[in-house]
């Protein structure tokens, strides 16, 4: 039994696909589509019925979210409904939710694909992933989606955590010959205008499903733009790679850095879908499924940076509770070991582009025997600028010779208060950062990242019928994939983040006829004056392309690859993956006594072949000569590919016992993996040279031979369907995770054996040094169990008198707990739980029809959890505080097929709490407004 919707056909509510659609989420199960009884519902109501629908004929532990629920809040992604289902959580991306969490672990244990096929992932800020980012799928082009708790043979492999499930409509299934929608939505957030940002922004969806040569040929046609503020007010104790706190000499925690920053750009998304459906007779269909999303996110942030606090003594001070909150740092000789005040721009801009094509051939050779054949393309590409423009204050003076001298002005000082976890106030003494007279660029950069992500497959599915004993059917398959993860790096660089004097500058990437000497420039008729929230106004450049073009030339700035930063090289690189997997699984039909039993019991074999592919520095002389973006060549690198192939066998085992026609139980068992982060597998290496000594230290971005992630898992729930409609639900679930994969620094005890390991790996000594330290990640032995509760229970209240019959509730609460533990990083000594855990997860959503009249609000919870902040070059595990989100909506409906709807996301402006090492100390904190939507849609 493939996960189907049996109950109901609803009208989509806003902006969907189709006017109705009773889809089968059950994608990867080659089963044919049952006969559905049409029951128009309308309002909110439809949507949480049918969803509970589709969940109560899974054959597999699922929750679903039906097409009338992504329509029924404004959700600019599938991620905002679908972290509304039990055990779901979002992770919010400058305010709008981009990446789920699914029982306690975060995406690089999820399986996602769209329409039963693995997508090209644009989810990568400082790394390739292979987790994608959900933004990038507007809900309006999205029929169904489902959150598969347990795997089935037929499964695509991959989802240690879970699968999610994208579906778009069957224009075939369209209650109409011609079907319209559009929806038009202008938005407004309230905390834009704050940072400069545009409050004001749009949502545009159109929509057609159409059948023509007598039902034979079904056409369906969607497009959605998505046009708003991208915004936020941000503070946090960090800079760059200076985050957290340091121990002063009397044992309390200090801040190292400070940044005040505030942001503001567009998000600017178009959406493309595209399906033909051809059934010239019952026996034949094909399919053609096309998608396309291009994202593009402008975004600038300008603020006051400070760091190197930890460099000097703080005076004036105040400590609570070991931390110190209040002090003041002079700069003092800036020739010296000091700290650094400085205002910065910054343009992080992103642009995000996926395009994804399918065909599915289906023939049923006669009533017993299905077969299917399917080919999938899907590309990804993920730019970022990261473009950073430093700007210090100076003073000047004249040499002996006569000769001008500059250095950073010492005479600057700071005094913080650190206020809870809001915002904390900086107040600085001589300097003013709105002075042209003596504020001057130090340092100008650019870091460009590239990620692309292709994924090509074919598979065959093989189903047949029969009448033996419990078995209803037989289920058998083959899929063959490649997989392609490239990335390159670059880098340009100019001055000093620390501030210049005479002599010194960290920096210089300027070469040839385009040379310029270090020196501070002057920013006059570039900059325009901006504020942010706890710090002083400063100096904001208006145009950071035309003042590097003014300085360096038209051209000359651009990040390059280059052996003075070679990690530019190291970082760069490409992963392949060769998939070959087969299944055979049979489908339960029989009965236990006098209880009905469905499900299913199969093994998914799945063979890989991981190769790595990059550069290795072997040693002076050793290598290939190589000649880097600015001319300069080196013979100490070599390409090199490198990686392992291996086989999982896979079991699996669904079992659901229908005690009555309302009540369910279900178990099920299987072994699952989940293959490591992109990032993690990398091959290449770089070096360093241990200070004093001959030593020769290698470092890696990952390594190919990591193990995937294995687990063994176990699930039982208790499902109740209430007869007028709704449901109370219980789950219990225990995962066994085998290893992880940490980052180690490998310094074996004598040289005989760090010799033996450089050897057994294919490193080559340069002459006259030794082997020393090896920094990778590995597989660890911190594996370990994840198990927990969910409840949930959907109930209208028909009974209730008069308008209030048109009530209803939904709500979920989940409890996770887990002894796996990854290492703590760069802000935490200790081990920390799995990242995206929390303990505490909650949602519930109060909705009310009345008529044409229709309301809903939504409220979620969850608890702290580790997240992953990106800093240069890596991550390191932050703790992200707990956090409830308010969302709501009214809409009214005219009979001439005509809503208005208004609603709010966001509704208490809750903002983003992370603590950096230090608990009950401020790490960082952000608020992004609330979004307002007023707008129509129409169905014809």
């Amino acid at each position: 039994m493939s996960l189907t919707n049996k109950g109901f056909r609803p009208a989509m509510l806003s902006a969907a696909i189709a006017a109705s659609v009773s889809a089968s989420i059950g994608a990867y199960a080659q089963e044919q589509s049952e006969a559905l009884e049409e029951v128009v519902v309308t309002g909110i109501r439809s949507s949480v019925l049918d969803s509970l629908s589709a969940k109560r004929d899974a054959d597999v532990v699922a929750d679903v979210v039906d097409a009338g629920a992504l329509a029924s809040l404004p959700d600019q992604s599938i991620a905002d409904a679908l972290g509304r289902l039990p055990g779901v959580t979002t992770v919010r991306s400058n305010g709008q939710s981009s990446q789920l969490n699914v029982r306690g672990m975060n995406g690089d244990f999820l399986q996602t694909t769209l329409n039963g096929r693995e997508q090209a992932s644009t989810a990568g800020y400082t790394e390739s992933t292979r987790w994608i980012s959900f933004d990038q799928y507007p809900a309006e082009l999205i029929s169904q989606a489902a959150v598969y708790k347990s795997p089935k043979a037929s499964l695509i492999e991959g989802g240690v955590a879970g699968s999610v499930e994208l579906k778009t409509a069957n224009p075939l299934d369209a209650p109409n010959q011609h079907n319209f929608n559009a929806n038009l939505r202008a938005s407004y957030n309230d905390g834009a205008e704050e940072v400069g940002a545009d409050e004001f922004g749009q949502r545009v969806t159109l929509s057609y499903m159409g059948k023509f040569l007598e039902d034979k040929l079904g056409v369906s046609l969607g497009y959605s733009h998505l046009e708003q503020p991208n915004n936020f007010s941000k503070a946090r104790a960090g800079a760059d790679d200076q985050n957290g706190y340091v121990t002063d000499a009397d044992g309390n925690a200090r801040p190292q850095a400070f940044q005040w920053q505030a942001g503001n750009g567009t998000d600017t998304r178009n959406g493309y879908m595209a399906n033909f459906v051809f059934q010239p007779t019952d026996n034949l269909q094909a399919k053609l499924d096309y998608f396309k999303s291009d994202f593009e996110r402008v975004d600038t942030r300008h603020g006051i940076t400070v760091a190197g606090l930890s460099r000097v003594d703080a005076t004036d001070t105040s400590v609570s509770n070991g931390v110190v909150t209040d002090g003041t740092i002079g700069i003092g000789d800036p020739t010296a070991t000091s700290p650094w005040f400085e205002a910065r721009t910054e343009d992080q801009s992103t642009q995000a582009d996926t395009e994804s094509l399918g065909l599915n051939l289906e023939w049923n050779i006669n009533e017993r025997n299905t077969i299917a054949f399917d080919y999938s393309s899907s590309e990804g590409t993920k730019t970022r600028k990261d473009q950073i423009a430093s700007m210090h204050a100076y003073v000047y003076g004249t040499d002996g010779s006569g000769n001008t001298t500059w250095m950073e002005d010492p005479n600057q000082s700071l005094s913080y208060s650190l206020n809870g976890s809001g915002f904390p106030t900086a107040m600085f003494d001589g300097v003013d950062f709105t002075s042209l007279d003596s504020m001057r660029l130090s340092r100008y950069e650019e870091y460009p990242h590239t990620y692309t992500d292709e994924v090509e497959a074919f598979k065959v599915d093989y189903k047949f019928d029969l009448e033996w004993g419990a078995i209803a059917s037989i289920e058998a398959g083959i899929r063959s994939s490649e997989r392609t993860f490239d990335s390159k790096r670059g880098a340009f660089l100019y001055g000093s983040r620390d501030g210049q004097f005479n002599g010194y500058c960290a920096d210089n990437l300027t070469s040839g006829d385009n040379f310029i000497e270090c020196m501070p420039q002057s920013l006059d008729g570039f900059v325009t004056v901006g504020s942010v929230d706890g710090a002083p106004d400063h100096l904001v450049i208006t145009n950071m392309d035309a003042l590097a073009d003014s300085i360096f030339g038209a051209g000359n700035s651009q990040g390059k690859q280059v052996f003075s930063q070679d990690w530019t090289f190291v970082e760069s690189g490409a992963v392949k993956e060769e998939v070959f997997a087969y299944y055979l699984m049979a489908n339960l039909d029989t009965q236990l006594g006098s209880i009905p039993v469905t499900g299913n019991f199969g093994v998914r074999v799945v063979d890989t072949d991981v190769k790595s592919s990059g550069l290795q520095n072997v040693g002076e002389g050793n290598g290939i000569s190589i000649t880097d973006d600015v001319g300069a060549t080196q013979s100490n690198y070599d390409y090199v590919t490198y990686g392992p192939e291996f086989t999982d066998t896979l079991p699996s085992l669904n079992l659901n016992f229908h005690l009555s026609e309302q009540d369910t139980v279900r178990f099920a068992a299987a072994k699952v993996m989940g293959r490591p982060p992109v990032g993690q597998l990398k091959g290449g290496a770089g070096s360093w040279n241990t200070t004093g000594t001959n030593e020769y230290n290698v470092w890696t971005k990952g390594s190919p031979y990591l193990d995937p992630f294995r687990a063994n898992q176990i699930d039982l729930a208790y499902e109740h369907y209430f007869e007028e409609g709704g449901a109370v639900t219980a789950a219990l679930f225990w995962k066994d995770i085998e290893t992880l994969v940490e980052k180690q620094y490998i310094f074996l005890d004598t040289l005989d054996e760090r010799s033996a390991l450089f050897d057994e790996l294919g490193i080559v000594i340069p002459e006259g040094m030794v082997a020393g330290a090896f920094e990778t990640f590995v597989n660890n032995d911190k594996g370990g169990y994840i198990r927990g509760l969910e409840l949930a229970g959907t109930k209208t209240f028909d009974t209730l008198p008069g308008v209030f019959s048109g009530l209803g509730m939904t709500a979920s609460y989940s409890y996770t707990e887990s002894e796996t533990e990854i290492t703590g990083g760069n802000l935490y000594g200790q081990t920390l739980p799995l990242p995206g855990l929390s303990e505490n997860v909650w949602s519930t959503t109060v909705f009310w029809d009345i008529g044409n009249f229709s309301s809903h609000v939504n409220v979620r919870y969850r608890d702290e959890f580790i997240l992953n902040m990106p800093i240069p070059g890596s991550s390191t595990p932050v703790m992200s505080q707990d956090y409830t989100t308010v969302d709501a909506q009214v809409s009214y409906g005219f009979d001439s097929g005509v809503d208005v709807v208004f609603s709010i996301n966001n509704l208490t402006d809750e903002g983003d709490v992370i603590e950096y090492g230090v608990d009950n100390a401020f790490g960082e904190y952000s608020e992004f407004g609330r979004q307002f939507y007023l707008g129509v849609n129409y169905k014809y």
